[in-house]
């Protein structure tokens, strides 16, 4: 009971630093701001179904992460916490489950209460946080399918099997079929450890006809619609992305083996440490030995793929939590203090560097503004986190805990503020759309020249004008159009005839907006159109 309050205790304050400024800054590039812009456009449009990026068919993801964020625009307006607050929400939701995952493999609250902390401790878990994309949302089904299948194996309770399946079948809808990669995988080792409960029944059949119903339900909408949807989800968006560069997104081999130990420091060089010193316990066919390999396979998985993203690999962070905290736990009980030790030096030293950096902001200057405030903050959490190491009230046991858990509250609030006040350093744009409120110029249509920019329609509230002049980001798919009504919103500056469509558009006031580049020599003309100009970081305002 005791811990089952710290936990309480826990997820209360993980709540606060999670909601307390999470809209204080405006939707980033690129990712926050295109899925941010998507829910908006199909909120305001009542759409639900189709979805639409700067007023073009944009069909690379099924529609769940859109509605969920169209829902937030329904309770707290068109903003970024509207945008983000669903967000919040997942994490909070991958945490209990992580809880309550924990115990049921285990049977002990306090290696629940530790995986728990060490989930929310992860750098990958804090970015997922603050950047919208599906990859929280997907890494809350894929947990919450896990949990329900090991409930469903070890009681037999056939509720389960149905949430375990509509768990799949949201998952399906957040992202496709790569919902099926982290569970399935668990699934098939952890069944080696735990015998069924209950025979085959015609649940199971019943219960796979509810994913199918599911899963599929936007897919087969679509494609009786109009059957070449069935090929670009097929091709473009499955195979391609796992095969081809298909989207730019292209990583060698090595980029997760690299990257993966960076998000999730500093427990992952504690695991890596754990699993050197308690090797013995990973034979086949044991829970500890299962839940590796749903790590390492997916993993590779990943790595083979030719689409990479780090964010991809965040469903496996749940599991690195859960395997950490029980090793972390049988350490404590069956091991010498030094071992102990050695874990809570590796916690210490990664927190100690992190405030130095700040620390260090009080001294020399950055490209970043960082308030000063900041710093003084480290030095004191600084002190706290000494005297917690140095304690000898606290249990040995709880220090790396209780620290990393400080440290994550610090890197979520700090982060924000930095955000906040170094939007056009971090590829945020409310500046820009600020300024043009501020000089009444929204009313205007606006020009976005060479460059996608989904941040600007966000936070304008309004369709954009986006100017092609040969960048790939403006290489929409328009296949799916039915009528041409997209073409008022993207001109190809090449295309005459749409030349012609900017040149009456300019014979009333506008605002042309130009990012890093200048225009080039044979659309230097646009600037005869423009009386002011205002400089801000990378942007050029024309107006």
């Amino acid at each position: 009971m005791k811990n089952n309050i710290y936990f309480n205790a826990f997820l209360v304050l993980a709540a606060i630093s999670l909601f307390i400024n999470v809209g204080s800054y405006g939707v980033i590039e690129s990712s926050d701001a295109r899925y941010s812009e998507i829910g908006r456009e199909m909120f305001l449009s009542g759409d639900y179904i189709h979805p639409n990026l700067l007023d073009v068919h944009h069909y690379h993801k099924p529609p769940l992460t859109y509605q969920i964020t169209a829902f937030g625009y329904k309770l707290f307006g068109i903003n970024s916490f509207g945008a983000r607050f669903f967000l919040q929400i997942a994490v909070l939701l991958q945490i209990i489950l992580v809880y309550r995952l924990t115990y049921l493999l285990f049977n002990n609250t306090q290696t629940s209460l530790w995986a728990a902390i060490i989930y929310f401790s992860f750098p990958l878990v804090l970015i997922s946080s603050r950047n919208l994309t599906t990859d929280a949302f997907l890494a809350t089904f894929a947990l919450l399918s896990i949990y329900s299948w090991v409930n469903y194996r070890k009681f037999g309770s056939i509720p389960w099997l149905y949430l375990f399946t509509i768990s799949l079948g949201l998952g399906f809808l957040t992202k496709g079929p790569v919902i099926f990669i982290v569970p399935i995988i668990f699934i098939l080792l952890y069944n080696q450890t735990e015998k069924a409960k209950g025979n085959f029944s015609v649940h199971h059949i019943a219960a796979w006809l509810l994913f199918l119903t599911i899963a599929a339900s936007w897919f087969v909408y679509l494609g009786l619609q109009n059957a070449d949807f069935i090929d670009y989800f097929l091709g473009k968006q499955t195979a391609d992305r796992f095969s081809k560069n298909a989207f730019g997104r292209t990583e060698p081999f090595w980029y997760f083996l690299a990257f993966a130990p960076m998000v999730g420091l500093p427990w992952f060089l504690a695991l890596l440490y754990l699993l050197k010193d308690q090797k013995k316990l990973f034979r086949v066919k044991t829970l500890p030995f299962a839940i590796l390999m749903a790590i390492i396979i997916p993993l590779i998985f990943f790595s083979i793929s030719s689409s990479k993203r780090i964010l991809y690999i965040l469903p496996l962070y749940s599991l690195i939590a859960i395997l950490t905290a029980r090793l972390f736990t049988i350490i404590t009980q069956e091991v010498t203090k030094q071992k102990v030790k050695i874990i809570n030096n590796i916690i210490v030293s990664f927190s100690v560097l992190i405030l130095f950096i700040f620390i260090i902001s009080l001294f020399i200057d950055v490209d970043l503004t960082i308030p000063k405030y900041l710093g003084i903050l480290s030095v004191v959490l600084l002190f706290i986190i000494l005297w917690i190491y140095r304690s000898k009230i606290l249990e040995l046991k709880s220090k790396p805990i209780i620290i990393s858990f400080l440290i994550s509250i610090f890197l979520l609030i700090s982060s924000a503020i930095i955000f906040s006040n170094n939007e056009l350093k971090v590829n945020g744009t409310k500046p820009i759309t600020d300024f043009i409120f501020k000089e009444n110029l929204n009313d205007r249509p606006i020009l976005v020249y060479n460059t996608r920019k989904s941040a600007i329609a966000f936070g304008l509230n309004k369709s954009i004008i986006s100017l092609n002049d040969g960048d790939k980001s403006l290489a929409r798919e328009t296949q799916f159009e039915e009528n041409l009504e997209w073409k008022k919103y993207l001109i190809d500056m090449t295309v005459p005839s749409e030349v012609q469509q900017l040149k009456d558009v300019l014979k009333q006031p506008s605002v042309l907006l130009l990012y890093k580049y200048p225009l080039s020599v044979n659309t230097n003309w646009l600037l005869n159109h423009y009386q002011h100009k205002k400089v801000m970081e990378k942007w050029t305002i024309y107006y």
